[in-house]
């Protein structure tokens, strides 16, 4: 196998994981990143300052491919986190019936993004064939100028950094298309879609001698208000992010950035307050706004790479709303293609790009189109809009596999299976999309879900809003 000289340029997970991937198989990586690389103790790591991550210490979800794919290619990895903190959610507890052998993989990671950085810089910084340089800035690229442009290195505030293969894992804010075409070459077409959501975080604590209560949800405490959600997500060391999303046009909900507000409103949701009680944790944080979110592909014009010798990968090519919490996962699956594809091509670095976009492209694609969709038929329906979820055929098929799926997915183990592994990208959304005769059992159960009284799992928008003005001004 050809030995590349590569620079990667930023140390998020996309980033350190393509680094440590690639340094592993043997190639030489310079690591450039513009915030310091630091390590420490892990729980520092919630204290780091990331400038070019503003979703940081926002809530992730280390889903169930992520899990496979971090163990998989980084067991040292995977068991420092586990010795730092994080922990195994066993799906298979909530699953009614008897257990199958490829039922191993329904678990997830309960660790946070911090924790996660720290591992694998870690590592990183560990390996032999791996050179960090941090506190740099990168300018743009090196290479000669054409249609198709040839890149050989970077451009840093230090200098330049030659190398056969850059790796641009700066992120959804990356400017590498720009750079592209200061050298001559086509950018990448985009295409985008408005998430539609504002996300309102809140890390806690959960108390000592105190233990979180189980429900009737997967994994933690969430549901949809009609006009708005609130969700959870396990953490490490005993922490987790409660959550509650609005629409971003909806002027008075956005009081839940002051704590006072967004308290008020978790003691208002069972579900969650049953985790967020003050019998049960205390909040570690402020609360943590994300909105502008969008869902972005980017993609090959007339099937070329727009460059030779350049490889996008994580936010960089591809991101969606959070609340699918592919991110971590994608990076992953990345650093192990790219990897692959050089390992098969060596220096021919055009077929390189080929294949690892071959690799990629189909799961990014369906996935990017499958958010645009909830994300556009949830915001009608918290709008007002009539948006039919209890039925495969009813216009909103996105929502219903998404909406419908889940709850059924409570009372029916083989249901319970299929959206796991759909939702959690395990199998491509085929698993449900082309099978009829589930999304029609699917169906059937949420029916009769519907026919059974239950409680209202928060309040409504109105009474939200009443008790959050009063919080505030008391």
């Amino acid at each position: 196998m050809a030995t590349l000289s590569v620079a990667v340029l930023g140390a998020g997970v996309s980033g350190l994981a393509a680094a440590l991937a690639l340094g592993r198989a043997g190639h030489q990586v310079t690591l450039i990143e513009r915030d310091e690389l630091t390590v420490g103790v892990a729980l520092d790591a919630v204290d780091w300052r990331r400038q070019g991550i503003p979703h940081f210490l926002q809530a992730h979800a280390f889903t169930s491919r992520g899990r496979r794919e971090l163990h998989a290619m980084f067991p040292d990895v995977y068991q420092a986190l586990l010795d730092a903190g994080a922990h195994e959610i066993d799906l298979r507890l909530k699953l009614r019936g008897a257990l199958r052998p490829e039922d191993v993989e329904l678990q997830i990671l309960g660790v946070r993004r911090a924790l996660i950085e720290w591992g694998l810089r870690g590592a990183v910084l560990r390996e032999p064939g791996i050179m960090v340089q941090s506190g740099v800035q990168v300018v743009g690229l090196d290479g000669t100028t054409g249609d198709m442009p040839r890149v050989t290195g970077v451009q840093t505030q230090n200098g330049r950094v030659l190398a056969d293969l850059v790796v641009d894992a700066m992120g959804r804010r990356s400017p590498a298309q720009e750079w592209i075409e200061a050298l001559g070459g086509r950018r990448m077409s985009e295409t985008s879609s408005d998430c539609g959501v504002i996300y309102y975080t809140r890390y806690y604590q959960v108390r000592n001698g105190a233990s979180l209560p189980d429900g009737p949800w997967i994994p933690t405490p969430r549901a949809d208000l009609g006009y708005g959600l609130f969700s959870s997500f396990p953490g490490d060391n005993g922490t987790f992010a409660g959550l509650i999303a609005i629409p971003p046009g909806d002027q008075e909900l956005k009081v839940l950035r002051h704590a006072a507000a967004f308290d008020a409103a978790t003691a208002t949701m069972p579900a969650l307050h049953s985790w967020t009680n003050a019998e049960t944790s205390t909040a570690i944080t402020d609360v943590l706004p994300m909105g502008s979110l969008q869902n972005t592909l980017r993609t090959f014009v007339d099937g070329r790479p727009p460059t030779v010798g350049l490889i996008s990968v994580g936010d960089a090519v591809c991101h969606t709303d959070p609340v699918f919490a592919l991110g971590l996962s994608f990076g992953l699956v990345e650093a192990r293609e790219l990897t692959a594809a050089i390992e098969a091509h060596g220096s021919d670095l055009e077929a390189v790009a080929r294949t690892f976009d071959a690799a990629v492209r189909e799961p990014m694609a369906e996935r990017f189109a499958n958010a645009t969709a909830v994300d556009g038929l949830r915001l009608r329906a918290w709008q007002g809009e009539a948006v039919d979820v209890a039925h495969r055929d009813g216009g909103a098929y996105p929502l219903f596999a998404f909406a419908a799926g889940n709850a059924a997915a409570l009372v029916d183990g083989d249901v319970f299976r299929t959206m796991i592994r759909r939702n959690y990208f395990l199998d491509p959304l085929s698993v449900l999309d082309d099978d009829i005769a589930m999304q029609e059992r699917i169906e059937r159960v949420f029916g009769d879900l519907q026919a059974t009284p239950r409680p209202r799992p928060g309040p409504s928008r109105d009474e939200l809003i009443e008790v959050m003005r009063t919080a505030l001004a008391s």
